[in-house]
């Protein structure tokens, strides 16, 4: 599944007038083909231009590399 979506701004501004936050909203039906639903925790990571998602769980040891 691939959609398109935008980075809205977040949060409060700046004293300078800019964001320094975004949100994403995500469907449900997204969630679930990647096996989350609405309320979870999860990691987010960056590297190599990705941002990556990955459901967190209460037994999991956060991994470093990926």
């Amino acid at each position: 599944m691939v959609r398109k979506k935008k980075l809205s701004p977040s949060g409060a501004k700046d004293e300078n007038g800019e964001y320094h936050n975004v949100h994403l909203n995500l469907h449900e039906d997204e969630l679930v083909v990647a096996g989350m639903e609405i309320g979870d925790e999860v990691f987010v990571r960056v590297r190599d231009n990705k941002i990556i998602i990955q459901k967190a769980s209460a037994d999991e040891d956060l991994e470093h590399e990926f």
